[in-house]
């Protein structure tokens, strides 16, 4: 449980950002007020994305050679100080102006972990078929699991550095994010959501494989059920 927040750890994985990552960190460094520090892991970048991150001063760069999504999250929760860890995307989607108010959830219900989900966002930005995916895994994650959530994709959460040191995780890539939750729900960890809006990406191309991703998140949906 997160009672209180000392340090809060963003952990942005970047892999050919140059054109997103800058107002992301700018965005948190400017407008956060809890007390932080921003670790930008970067996948080899070949587009800039370095050199923007070091510019800023204010940014701890890890560089992590083996591509994934999730490889690059653990290595960056790995390295982090805070007693609360924020994931959050580095191509400018999410809100990240609501790392507040996912904070002060997370001490107010005292949870150990906080999505933000997207699914009451007005602007829709997601996309029609990404929505409609994201309804279908959801909604197969909270009939097996019991649980009641709505955005089990998100990608943007609070998460008790504690609770993360007490599980472990193996996938290296998107289902990394699914495997979180089966892993704090088997330990009876407390998962809320607060609501958030979600934004089209202005540089660059997404990194998501949507059919790779969606087998791999299933599998690991089906795995979780057989590994007690």
């Amino acid at each position: 449980m997160t009672s209180k927040v000392e340090l809060v750890s963003i952990v942005i994985p970047a892999l050919n950002e140059a054109g997103n990552i800058l107002e992301v960190v700018t965005t948190i460094h400017k407008e956060l007020k809890y007390p932080n520090e921003i670790i930008v892991v970067d996948g080899n970048s070949t587009d800039g994305t370095q050199d923007v991150v070091r510019g800023t001063g204010f940014c701890r760069l890890i560089i992590e050679p083996r591509r994934g999504y999730g490889r690059a999250l653990k290595t960056g929760m790995e390295n982090a100080k805070g007693n609360v860890i924020i994931m959050v995307d580095g191509d400018g989607t999410y809100e990240v102006r609501h790392i507040g108010r996912m904070l002060d959830k997370m001490v107010e219900d005292d949870a150990d972990l906080v999505l933000a989900t997207r699914m009451y966002d007005p602007n829709k930005a997601m996309g029609f078929f990404n929505f409609v995916g994201n309804k279908i895994i959801t909604f197969c994650f909270d009939f097996l699991y019991s649980q009641y959530l709505s955005d089990t994709q998100s990608g943007f959460r609070a998460i008790s550095h504690d609770a993360m040191d007490n599980v472990k995780l193996v996938e290296g890539d998107m289902a990394f994010a699914t495997e979180m939750l089966i892993k704090f729900t088997k330990k009876n960890y407390k998962i809320v959501e607060v609501k958030s809006t979600y934004k089209i990406r202005i540089y660059g191309k997404p990194k998501l494989q949507k059919f790779k991703s969606t087998i791999e998140i299933f599998t690991t949906m089906v795995k979780g059920l057989v590994n007690k």
